[in-house]
């Protein structure tokens, strides 16, 4: 219950709002117990007038339940109960109601009970259910800032598809604990606890038998509830895979329709559809199994006591209305105790989400602010990587003592053959990640001693897949500034030449471009990418090779905006395409992870190393515009 427990400890901020809930499910518990024991009197004194005669007539006996005189014996009466019989004497006193007039009392006092119960039910369940959504809305957002917070590293190991599932159906469900089903435990132990003390009230004996039999029922519930748990966490697993299938396969539908994928991608989804299918139907299958089987045993037990009651009837020893009193409690107690006992059910699939909750939330954060970071200064120097190394959990080496100066206002590219460590290389500027060996340094300054809020300010970023959001052209160009104006946009815009398709769309800035720009072709969506980052104005800028994968006239407008950028900025560059990076201060070859060469484009062709060899195999831009395959030219 360690996982319960500390879900108990994220309500605390709710549980004032909690209290009318909890009060109002007192409220039903109370007024059940009053509606089960005002079934005894209602039978002996209003249907069987003779009944209500004899106890009349009996000496000393408030007008209450009473003691029936038996021709063997006389009925005993709890203190509970002669405690209620006394209540119930006192407050016909107080309305001046006689004891003949209790045919009339009795009836509108159980009508009146069960009115008040179900008033505080209405009350307890709105209660609750605003509660619980209120602090899943809490919980859900403290996951999602512990996700966005997190490093490259962590977001590695974890798909998307899996962390969306556990923003979304694992805190559903704790939001079904928290809301429907918890209301449903407390109310039901507390009503099964006043029921039980009216049964014991009506007959302490009836009740030992019961006790006797409770074993049989309770047991085989604890085990259900075991087994529930083992196979909800399994299925948890399974749906955030299948979480993750469907939604790499949305983001590459294009791809999947392109290759003709379909079939092979539609067998991937079934058969882990398939196989989440299964584990929910055993789940199923103990849930289903856990009511009748409480039924029946319930049953048993109602049958047993029904012989037992009999011979104590006969012998004068019980009235058959307390009988029936003591009946309709323990039937009332029936319901509370199948929702009690499948709350426990839903408990253990809520747990099972709780533990995925909190393996996120528990999952220690590779890049954050020291306790004694501080911000950093404008950057005025340089920009020091010394004997960096970066490996993935200790086991794939991606960089192996790296040494590179960026001085301020240059130009750096980084070129190799895929899987180098350019992209890893770029990420530990900004804190993506952070180096297992060596540090980075800004104007001398160990950025890991500095706060990622300052570091980042000075950072711009254009990647080679551009992230646009779903929200219009003027909120994804005023992305982490919302307070710029639309002057700055459009001024961003045309330095970024994408004032004039922008203005030719319907809503002009206000224009939504779709999920992940979808409306919006390549070039269109570089060109926003470039005006963010011209309003973010950073004097240090990483690019991500930008002008890769568009046409001729796309990239003119392209290099032509990323030029009016990197105008008087630090600039990190992974360069594919080698005719774009042929004005750097200095080129960087990478392979393997590790420096190779570097220095000027010229020198670099001269030497005649990696950088001639995959300056060879490319197609560079004539002076004039033909393409030259295998070019020498410097």
């Amino acid at each position: 219950m360690k996982d319960f427990r500390r879900l108990l400890v994220l309500f605390r901020p709710h549980r004032a709002a909690a209290v009318a809930a909890i009060l109002a499910m007192i409220g039903v518990a109370v007024f059940t117990g009053l509606v089960t024991y005002l079934f005894g009197p209602l039978f002996d004194q209003v249907l069987t007038p003779e009944a209500r005669t004899a106890v009349m007539a009996h000496a000393g006996e408030a007008p209450g339940l009473g003691s029936v005189v038996g021709e063997k014996s006389v009925v005993r009466r709890t203190a509970i109960a002669k405690a209620f019989d006394g209540g119930l004497a006192s407050f016909e006193s107080f309305l001046g109601v006689k004891p003949q007039t209790r045919v009339f009392v009795l009836p509108l006092l159980l009508f009146a009970a069960f009115v008040l119960k179900n008033l505080c039910a209405f009350v307890a369940e709105y209660r609750f259910n605003a509660v619980g959504l209120a602090f899943v809305r809490d919980l859900r957002k403290t996951l999602y800032e512990k996700i966005l917070g997190q490093s490259g590293a962590f977001l590695a190991r974890n798909p998307s598809g899996d962390l969306i599932a556990r923003v979304t159906g694992d805190v559903d469900r704790i939001q079904s604990l928290f809301g429907t089903d918890l209301a449903d435990l407390v109310q039901s132990i507390a009503t099964l606890a006043v029921l039980a003390v009216v049964v014991v009230s009506l007959s302490p004996q009836l009740t030992l038998v019961a006790l006797l039999i409770t074993p049989a029922i309770v047991v085989p519930v604890i085990l259900i509830a075991r087994r529930l748990r083992v196979l909800s966490r399994a299925a948890r697993e399974r749906m955030g895979d299948l979480t993750g299938v469907l939604s790499e396969t949305i983001r590459g539908a294009r791809v999947v329709q392109a290759y003709e994928a379909e079939k092979w991608e539609s067998e991937r989804f079934s058969d882990v559809n398939e196989r989440t299918f299964r584990l929910a139907r055993k789940g199923a299958r103990v849930m289903a199994f856990s009511s009748p089987l409480v039924e029946t045993a319930s049953v048993l037990a109602f049958l047993l006591l029904l012989g037992y009651a009999t011979t104590r009837i006969t012998a004068g020893k019980m009235t058959l209305g307390t009988f029936i009193s003591y009946g309709i409690g323990l039937a009332m107690m029936y319901q509370p105790f199948k929702r009690a006992t499948r709350t426990n059910l839903a408990l253990q699939q809520a747990l099972a989400s709780a533990r995925r909750l909190f393996e996120v939330l528990d999952a220690p954060n590779d890049v954050a602010d020291a306790p004694s970071a501080r911000p950093l200064g404008p950057f005025g120097q340089e920009i020091r990587f010394e004997s960096v190394s970066f490996s993935y959990g200790g086991e794939l080496q991606v960089l192996t003592d790296v040494d590179l100066v960026l001085p301020r206002g240059s130009v750096t590219a980084l070129v190799g053959p895929s899987g180098g460590g350019k992209s890893t290389l770029v990420s530990l500027l900004p804190r993506f990640m952070d180096p297992t060996a060596g540090r980075v340094l800004v104007d001398g300054t160990d950025i890991r001693g500095t706060t990622l809020a300052s570091l980042r300010a000075q950072i711009g970023l254009v990647t080679q897949e551009t992230v646009l959001f779903d929200e219009s052209i003027r909120r994804n160009v005023a992305y982490g500034r919302p307070d710029a104006s639309g002057g700055d946009v459009r001024a961003a815009l045309a330095a970024a030449n994408a004032l004039a398709f922008v203005d030719a769309l319907p809503a002009g800035i206000d224009t939504r471009v779709g999920e992940a720009g979808a409306r919006l072709s390549g070039g269109q969506r570089q060109r926003l990418a470039i005006a963010r980052a011209l309003l973010k104005n950073a004097p240090i800028l990483i690019l991500d090779e930008a002008t890769s994968a568009l046409d001729a006239e796309s990239e003119r407008a392209v290099q032509e905006a990323l030029e009016r950028l990197m105008a008087g900025r630090t600039v990190l560059v992974i360069a594919h395409r080698l005719s774009t990076v042929r004005r750097a201060d200095q080129l960087v070859v990478l392979d393997a992870g590790r420096i190779v060469e570097r220095g000027r484009h010229g020198d670099l062709l001269a030497a005649g190393g990696m950088y001639r060899r995959l300056h060879d195999l490319q197609v560079f831009d004539a002076p004039g515009g033909a393409p030259k395959a295998g070019s020498n030219a410097p």
